[in-house]
């Protein structure tokens, strides 16, 4: 296993800011700006979004604009949290200043990083804006990366790559990928692998362990019949490897 520190050039690549708006900030003068400086991956608001398909290639940050803060934005930033750890801003046009606070609130408690309210200038939006960027990017900068041939695992923003293309993992998958990479190609039990991750005794739950593996090498494998990077050792457990071969 190589590890490297502060060398993101291969990550920088990937750095587009996700918009995400309701149909009343399409025209938004915020917006226009932020487009001038930054790459934008535009997405109205709407049933049925595809986050994995918004997101998979956006890592620096995620916006979210809409007329009030309610029920569908609280649900909209609890499903892009549990996808990724990127910050996630949330603009309202809510005039009112006591409604303001209880949104800001409620935007913080479901996930959100910031809570930007409507009378905020233009000039101020983008000073933030860089400023929130700025600290991403510094947290990246200090973080250990480790690399396994085209994958990438960013350990500070619990983050993993694979070439240019981030792979969105769950909480538990990040957790299963990272501690067995830790592990320098050494066998990892079922018991090791549960009790380390989630925190419980073991209780023989191996069809659970099975099951996030499947997940996970459907995101980073090539081919899961053929894994390179998580092999199973049967009746044992699991072992992370540069080539990974199925051992017996």
């Amino acid at each position: 296993m190589k590890k490297y520190i502060g060398d993101l050039e291969k990550v920088r690549v990937c750095q587009k800011i996700v918009y995400m708006a309701d149909s009343s900030n399409e025209q938004s003068v915020f917006y226009d700006c932020l487009s001038r400086e930054y790459p934008i991956v535009y997405q109205p608001i709407q049933d049925n979004l595809d986050l994995f398909l918004i997101l998979e290639q956006t890592t620096v940050l995620c916006i979210i604009e809409m007329i009030r803060f309610s029920e569908n934005s609280r649900k909209l930033i609890g499903a892009i949290r549990r996808k990724t750890n990127m910050p996630i801003l949330f603009i309202s046009k809510t005039n009112l200043d006591v409604k303001r606070k209880e949104e800001n609130r409620f935007a913080i408690e479901s996930g959100a990083d910031e809570y930007w309210g409507c009378s905020m200038d233009i000039e101020e939006k983008m000073l933030r804006l860089k400023a929130l960027i700025r600290l991403q990017n510094r947290i990246r900068e200090t973080s250990t990366i480790w690399y396994f041939q085209k994958l990438q695992i960013v350990l500070g923003s619990r983050q993993v790559f694979c070439g240019e293309i981030e792979i969105i993992l769950t909480k538990i998958e990040f957790d299963i990928i990272c501690f067995l990479a830790q592990q320098n190609g050494r066998v990892v039990t079922y018991k090791e692998l549960y009790e380390a991750v989630w925190n419980r005794e073991y209780l023989r739950d191996d069809a659970n362990i099975m099951a996030h593996i499947h997940r996970i090498r459907q995101k980073i494998e090539k081919d899961i019949k053929k894994p390179e990077y998580i092999q199973n050792v049967y009746g044992v457990g699991y072992r992370f490897g540069e080539f990974a071969q199925e051992v017996s």
